[in-house]
Order: C-alpha cells, then structure tokens, then sequence
C-alpha cells in the first residue's frame, strides 16, 4: 500500500490542472494563490513519498518483459526529482508576473503543471519502456508552451521541436527493439544489464547505444541534432528556463545517464568502444554551441547556444566512465540547472521591463535594473567556471576525470570552452555597467517581488554550492559509488 505513494507526485499535477481549469476563480491573484499551492504541495508529496522509502517501487501494468510499466525511486531518481520540484516552485512565482503581459495564461499554467507531473515520471521510471513512455509524454506536454504566443515562428519552431524529437524517440524505440532480442529484461539495474555478457554481440550492442545516445540526445542538443533548441526561444521566457534548464534538455541528459550506467554498464562501454564513438559527437557540441554562441546579438539565442555547449559538459562526464568524470558530470547537471535558470529569469526580467532582447541594446542597464544584472554576472562568472562558483566545482572534477581517463584532451577542450564562455557572457557585464546609455533613466527599473525573488533566491544557492560544495558533492558520490 505504502508503495501507491510513488504515484501522487505524478498523478497530482495533472488532477490540479485539471481542477485549474474547472474552478472558477474571482480573479487572477485567487488563481495564481491555487497554482503556487499546488506546486509547493506537489514538492512537499514528492519529498515525503521520498522520506517514505528511497527504494520504493510499483509495477502499474505488465503484459510482457517489454511492455512493463513500472516505476522506482533510486538516489539518482532523488536528486533529479527534487532538482526539478524546487525550480519548478521559483518559476511558478516568477511566471505569474512575467505571464502577466501574455494571452492564454490559464493555459500556459495548465500545461506547465503537467510537464511537471511527466518530469518527475521520468525520474521514476524503472525501465527503459516506461521512461520512453513518460519521454514522448513530455513533448506531448510541451508543445503547447512552445508554440504558446500562437505566432507564425511560434508555430516553425513547435513543428521543428515535434520532428526533432519524434525523430529521436523513434531512435531509441529501435535501439528498444533491438536490445530487447539480447536480453529481455529493460529495468534499470546500477552497472547495467548485460553483466559484461557482449560476446560475439559487440557491433550490435554498439549500434543500439548509439542509437539510444542520439535519440535521447535530440533532446539533450547534441550536434547535429540541436536546433530545435535556438528556435524554441520564441516561447514565453519561463518557458525557455524550463526548456534549458529543467525539463526537456536535462530529461535527455538524465535519459542518457539511464541509458548508460544502468542498462550497458561501464565495463560494456569500454569492450564495444562506446564512449570513443560518441565523444565526437560531445566535443563537436561543446565547441560548435560555444563558437555559435559568440555570434548572436539576441540574449535569449545566446543563452540557448550555451546551453547547447553546457549539456556537452554533462554528458562528456558521462562517457569517460571513470569516478571523477561522473561525479562532474552530475554536479554539472545541477549547477548548470541553477545558473542557467537565473541567466534567463534576468533576461525574461529586462524584456519585460525595458523591452530589450538585443545585447547591443543594454547599454547601461546596469545602473537601471543592478539586482537583476548582478545576479545575471554572478551567474555568468560561475557558468565560466571561475573559482569559487559552483562551475568551477564541477568542471574541476570533469577536468579529473579527464587526466584520469588519460585523455588530456579533454581538460583542453574544457579550457577552452571556458575561455569561449567568457568571450560571449563577459561582454554582456561590460555593455551593462561600464557602457554609457545618455537616455537612460536613473530610477531604479529592477522588476516585481515575484520576479526578483526567485532571481536573487537561486542567486544566493548559486553562490553557497560554490563556497559548500559538499552539500550536493556527498550525495552525487554516493550515486556515483554504485555504478563505477
């Protein structure tokens, strides 16, 4: 009976949605009181199915081995639930000032419950078909946020995200099918599946990861299948934070993460080349989003070629298979989570106050809205990895696991794509305090409570991982203990 919890976190968002739409609230302010409740109820669910039995486990339908609907809480299910559930709670107070000056908000708000109840299903999820089915779930869910302001690019974009990640779940479902013909049994086990059992099955088994590497890697950005990402930065600015920070690009990367720690293993990596293979395609991504970064005077695009380059980090920590480079790897995926949700949070916030999307245009603007562009520089600092940010921390340990994997390469590639980070956020900073703007105005223009809040909030968590790093540093290395 105890083990039915696992599914409220789920299933709560979409009932709340539902109600959203069937109550009849008196006005907005009623309206955003239920959504900022339902959201905070749903963190606290999630926390307390958690506290109940971190190896809880409900199998919900099974017909086959293959078709098995079932989910579980591990400690990597954890730490990318909670991850989730907490900016989910910032972004939820952000929205209701930011959507303010938006159409269709109680729509938007519907489909921003839901995508949290799909997020924390792929958390959970125990096999590779239920995560699949929880994964077409979320572009399902999406969809409708992406293409939100209803506009003729609005459109391009949603039509582009929907073929991009067809595409790739359509990889994976193959790989699926595939490795289902080795071994029967898809749940995910710590250290994968095959138990080293390749013999005379290498050239397969690496075609269906790299199969199941690309197709969750449509939603991770990884080069040549990421520009669907730069276009989804017509939606709504809470939903690019969601879509870089959150839900969709690090629902691939933790896909990835499943993919190859807990159904291939480490140790079948290595004996079908696996990760030599697919670290090309890292690197590509780690340089192409950082040099395409460079090159665009819209902040918003910007921010989203970084991404691209950032989600390279994470995932170059995942196939270099050794303890350090893991442990980056993870760490990266919570702190570039934090830092990136503040970068566009104080985008969002400078659209919305001065209408400005270009970086050429924020000449200034740091002496017009200074909270909003020093959080956006302390973010920028630790996105660059300068010490002691939370980015350093991570990019440090993914510098080791490079050196330990002697691939000195990689430290290199990592060097280097810091110094490209900072040639594109860096300038930013100096256009914003130390350009002159002789028609700005000197009152202050930073935005509402509801909108600075959440910035300074994720700020300050920014800024405390990277003087007590150990704080998330202590758990990833017990995720990190079981699979390596």
């Amino acid at each position: 009976m105890k083990s039915l919890f696992i599914l409220f976190p789920i299933i709560m968002p979409f009932v709340l949605a539902i109600f959203l739409n069937i109550l009849k609230f008196d006005n907005k302010k009623n309206r955003n009181i239920y959504i900022a409740c339902c959201i905070i109820f749903n963190f606290i669910l999630t926390v307390y199915t958690m506290h109940l039995d971190i190896d809880m486990k409900l199998e919900i339908l099974k017909i086959n081995e293959f078709i098995n609907i079932c989910l579980k809480i591990d400690k990597l299910a954890v730490l990318f639930s909670l991850l989730a559930s907490t900016l989910w709670i910032f972004t939820t107070f952000y929205s209701m000032e930011y959507m303010e000056h938006e159409k269709n908000e109680k729509r938007f708000f519907t489909f921003f419950m839901l995508t949290l109840g799909v997020t924390i299903g792929i958390a959970f999820s125990d096999n590779l078909i239920t995560l699949y089915v929880f994964y077409e779930m979320l572009t399902l869910v999406t969809f409708p946020l992406v293409i939100h302001s209803e506009s003729e690019d609005a459109f391009k974009s949603g039509k582009k995200y929907l073929i991009y990640s067809f595409g790739g779940a359509t990889f994976v479902l193959l790989g699926m099918m595939l490795l289902y013909n080795i071994n029967p049994d898809l749940s995910f086990t710590a250290g994968g599946i095959l138990n080293g059992n390749v013999a005379g099955n290498e050239k397969m088994i690496l075609v269906i990861y790299i199969l199941m590497f690309l197709g969750f890697g449509v939603k991770a950005a990884v080069v040549p299948f990421h520009s669907w990402l730069p276009a989804a930065m017509v939606a709504p600015t809470p939903v690019s934070s969601l879509l870089h920070a959150v839900a969709v690009v690090k629902s691939g990367v933790f896909s990835i993460i499943r993919v190859s720690y807990f159904i291939f293993g480490a140790e079948v990596m290595r004996r079908v080349d696996a990760h030599i293979y697919s670290s090309i395609f890292v690197v590509i991504t780690i340089l192409m989003g950082s040099f395409l970064a460079i090159h665009h005077d819209n902040l918003k695009k910007r921010l989203a070629y970084s991404t691209i380059s950032q989600l390279g980090y994470i995932i170059l920590g995942v196939i270099m298979l050794n303890e350090n480079a893991l442990v980056g790897g993870i760490l990266h995926l919570v702190n570039h989570a934090l830092i990136k949700i503040v970068l566009f949070f104080c985008a969002g916030a400078i659209y919305t106050k001065k209408h400005i999307k270009n970086i050429s245009d924020m000449k200034g603007i740091g002496k017009e809205m200074p909270i909003t562009m020093w959080c956006f520089s302390i973010a920028s600092i630790s996105l660059i990895g300068i010490p002691p940010t939370n980015g350093f921390v991570s990019k440090w340990y993914l510098a080791l696991g490079g050196l330990n994997a002697n691939k000195i390469m990689f430290p290199i590639i990592l060097l280097l794509s810091a110094f490209l980070t900072s040639t594109y956020l860096l300038p930013i900073i100096v256009t914003a305090f130390f350009e002159k703007n002789e028609g700005a105005e000197i009152e202050n223009n930073d935005p509402g409570i509801r909108m600075l809040f959440p910035i300074v909030c994720i700020t300050a968590i920014v800024a405390l991982l990277g003087i007590f790093p150990n704080i998330v540093v202590e758990f990833v290395n017990k995720i990190v203990v079981e699979l390596i």
